[in-house]
């Protein structure tokens, strides 16, 4: 296709209609923006060195540029002496404006020396489109001129150009004009072939800072010294190679390569390399892997230098090669030392083979993972990397590798060891057999566990395992079960209990029995026993190792509520263990116990619910006789009681003797506990006579049991005056006086007189108030009697009334 031409030089006759520097012609339609970034794109200056009138010694500059003002640009510019008018440094530029890229068309630097360059104005302005010829500069003679020089001059400079284009220093070359073109001939000819025509040149240029292209050539005699550090500056005549920037080694590989191959040979290896490409590649080292590719599918190749080039870029690669070229290089590799490979570049082999779905290669590669796995395992080296394996017989023959490295076929594993080959196996997509891992947990796991110190951490690796797999965890606890229960009970209470603590498994219940007993106890000891029985029965019907052989026995009771267990503590065993279940038989003796002893007052209550409990409960048939015994002659008391209430006192006072009879022959809690209750009973009455009547008759315990009820509500700040009014009635009763005076005595003397003889007037007028007048007199006797005894006096009322002060309080 052809491109639209442009002169510019300062001329009389021009497309601006007046003399000076203007575009003398131009082909038609080229766009006004276009022509003003020419024009700045093609200023020219001569050397100062330079002599003006010398215009055919002065350099000629070869110029492109990709995109000026959206056109790629190539111009010839040369001095032409003075101008119509006289003025020197009048210059001609020969530009070249492409229409639309056109991959047959000439490279810019080929058009070196091309005969259609001019530098003579025209008097028509219309210029035609030229068509361009083949340039001079093509690859046999850029072939020849780079094979003049040393073959590392030539790759750094390929280099620099390369990382010029990409936006790094320019390339300065210290040359003539048309050394500089040969040189960017040879260097666009070494470039892919698209990369030739994004780097940007100057044959020549008076300033490098004002010329915004890749490569630029100044003149032999330059200073040089200012433009070192912006630029990249080499005289190839005299600089070695090593005085320009050290390419990095992807880069520097391609490279050398190109180099050695020279310009000639250049377009074959791009050719062949663009079959393998994605397009997108720009950069040498971008290319350098397409290109070792192609050379190592080519048997061209050097496996040392171009495999690990390859190796690395096949996981990109894949998405775009055909299978069997993708497949092709993999066998390559593991062919030029697949052993050799780290576990990285296998996996990511391994990522290619299952990608393009090649089985031979799939097999051959994974059996080297395989190999190379379990050989770096084995010598303490991390897990490599591996995706889920797909040769089945590989598959096959590392599941027994595994499970016999786990059973110790092949000698003891370490956890250590073990946590590593579980991780790559699960990678892997393996699934070790859960015998294996259970025998592995047992045989080594759960004597490690075993030898932990109290309260003491697992090592790492061994808690890693325990809570990553479900069956070596199973077969260590089973084995766990079998140690002495105090040793279990201990691990079970500290972190290795916490191992387990959610597990579900059977293996893990007494572990997590013992755990639970051990963190769990006074928090809530009913929920904990019902917990406790409920893993007992789940762990013993699916065979749990080393569960108790029943549901609740003595051991456990005095675990959850610890030694004295009294009344409450079995009533609330008896409410979290409400169906029947397994109880061993001392758990009849453990309940009878705190049946048949007496309780304390603050556990009476408890003791009565457990009574009533146990009549008609399911455990009730397992106790022994005493305890029935109480069952029985509680319930026929409680019924003599029960029928009391709602009696009139006069009656009740006289059929208490009944309950008094029947508790006589009783065992003695059900005598003690019978007792309390006519206490109870008798601490509630109001009526005197009646009160008197039983205070008269009842035994000592239920006496005593009387006095302790009554006299705290007469202490304290607010003591109860009904409650003294009636007591001193009582006290006074002749039925009392008469036939127990002791019992009357006591009254005074153990009740009312540490209690009521201390008594304000406020207080005293309110029990005088609630006395019949006899009575009243009588008390007003006996309080000022315990004034005077208070005082060191003593008067002779109270003596003749029997009720002298002083005694004893209950």
């Amino acid at each position: 296709m052809g491109v639209a031409q442009l002169y510019y030089t300062s001329c009389e006759h021009g497309l601006a209609g007046y003399a000076g520097y203007q575009f003398n012609a131009a082909t038609p339609g080229v766009d006004a923006h276009v022509l003003r970034e020419v024009e700045r794109f093609t200023v020219y200056e001569p050397p100062r060195s330079a002599s003006p009138d010398r215009v055919d010694e002065h350099p000629v500059n070869l110029c492109y540029a990709p995109d000026v003002g959206g056109r790629a640009v190539l111009s010839r510019v040369v001095s032409s002496g003075a101008d119509p008018s006289g003025r020197p440094g009048n210059y001609f530029a020969h530009s070249l404006v492409a229409t639309a890229a056109v991959d047959d068309d000439p490279l810019p630097a080929e058009l070196w020396g091309a005969g259609f360059w001019t530098a003579t104005p025209v008097t028509d302005p219309d210029l035609p489109v030229l068509d361009l010829p083949p340039g001079p500069l093509d690859r046999e003679r850029s072939d020849a001129w780079a094979r003049r020089w040393p073959s590392a001059l030539v790759a750094r400079l390929l280099a620099a150009a390369d990382a010029a284009i990409d936006g790094g220093p320019p390339l300065v070359l210290v040359a003539d004009s048309a050394s500089v073109a040969h040189w960017v001939a040879a260097l666009t000819h070494l470039l892919p072939p698209a990369r030739a025509r994004d780097l940007s040149f100057a044959t020549y240029a008076a300033d490098p800072h004002d010329t915004f292209v890749h490569v630029i050539g100044v003149p032999m005699d330059s200073d040089t010294a200012s433009l070192r550090g912006r630029f990249t500056v080499c005289d190839p005549s005299a600089d070695p190679p090593d005085d320009l920037p050290e390419p990095a080694p992807e880069t520097a590989a391609l490279a050398d390569r190109l180099a050695d191959l020279g310009p000639r040979k250049a377009l074959g290896l791009w050719r062949a390399a663009e079959v393998h490409s994605s397009g997108r590649e720009a950069s040498l080292a971008q290319w350098r892997p397409v290109v070792a590719a192609a050379a190592v599918l080519d048997g061209d190749g050097s496996p040392e230098v171009d495999l690990p080039a390859v190796r690395a870029w096949l996981s990109r690669a894949v998405g775009w090669l055909p299978p069997e070229v993708a497949a092709a290089l993999v066998t390559r590799v593991l062919d030029a030392g697949g052993e050799r490979l780290d576990g990285t570049a296998l996996a990511d082999l391994q990522h290619v083979a299952h990608r393009v779905g090649a089985e031979e290669v799939t097999d051959r590669l994974e059996r080297v993972m395989l190999r190379r796995s379990l050989d770096g395992i084995a010598a303490g080296r991390s897990a490599p990397p591996m995706a889920p394996m797909r040769s089945e017989s590989v598959r096959s023959a590392a599941g027994d590798h595994v499970d016999a490295l786990l059973d110790g076929v092949r000698g003891e594993v370490s956890p250590d060891r073990a946590l590593e080959l579980l991780r790559w196996a699960r990678s892997g997509g393996l699934s070790p057999s859960a015998a294996g891992l259970e025998g592995y947990g047992g045989r080594v796991i759960a004597p490690r566990i075993a030898e932990t110190t109290p309260g003491g951490e697992p090592e790492t690796a061994v808690r890693s395992l325990v809570e990553s797999y479900d069956d070596l965890r199973r077969g260590a606890a089973a084995r766990l079960a079998a140690l002495p229960r105090a040793r279990v009970a201990e691990l079970a209470s500290g972190p290795v209990g916490a191992l387990f603590a959610h597990d579900r498994d059977a293996a893990s219940t007494l572990l997590r029995e013992l755990r639970r007993l051990g963190a769990d106890r006074g928090a809530d000891p009913a929920r904990l026993l019902a917990d406790v029985v409920e893993l007992r029965r789940e762990g013993r019907a699916a065979g749990a190792p080393g569960i108790a052989s029943s549901d609740l026995d003595a051991e456990l009771l005095t675990r959850v509520w610890g030694t004295g267990h009294g009344p409450k503590e079995a009533l609330l065993t008896l409410r979290a263990v409400r169906s029947p279940a397994e109880v061993g038989s001392d758990v009849d003796e453990w309940v009878t116990e705190a049946l048949v002893a007496v309780p304390d007052a603050d556990q009476a209550g408890a003791w009565r619910e457990l009574v009533g409990a146990l009549d008609g409960h399911w455990l009730r048939d397992g106790l022994p006789p005493v305890a029935e015994r109480v069952i029985t002659e509680w319930s026929s008391s409680r019924a003599a009681l029960d029928a009391l209430r709602g009696v009139p006192e006069v009656r009740a006072a006289a059929e208490l003797t009944a309950v008094y009879g029947g508790a006589g022959g009783a065992h003695p809690v059900v005598r003690e506990m019978a007792h309390r209750a006519v206490a109870d009973t008798l601490a509630r009455w109001r009526r005197s006579t009646a009160l008197a009547t039983a205070l008269r008759d009842c035994p000592d315990a239920v006496f005593e049991g009387f006095l302790s009820r009554v006299f705290p509500s007469l202490k304290g700040r607010s003591p109860d005056a009904d409650r003294a009014a009636f007591v001193f009635a009582v006290a006074r009763s002749e039925r009392l006086r008469q036939y127990r005076p002791d019992r009357a005595e006591d009254l005074m003397n153990r009740v009312l007189s540490p209690t009521v003889g201390s008594w304000g007037r406020r207080h005293t007028a309110a029990i005088r108030q609630r006395l019949s007048e006899s009575a009243a007199e009588d008390f007003d006797v006996w309080h000022r009697g315990q004034r005077e005894q208070r005082s060191g006096r003593s008067g002779g009322l109270l003596g003749r009334l029997g009720l002298r002060g002083g005694g004893r309080r209950p």
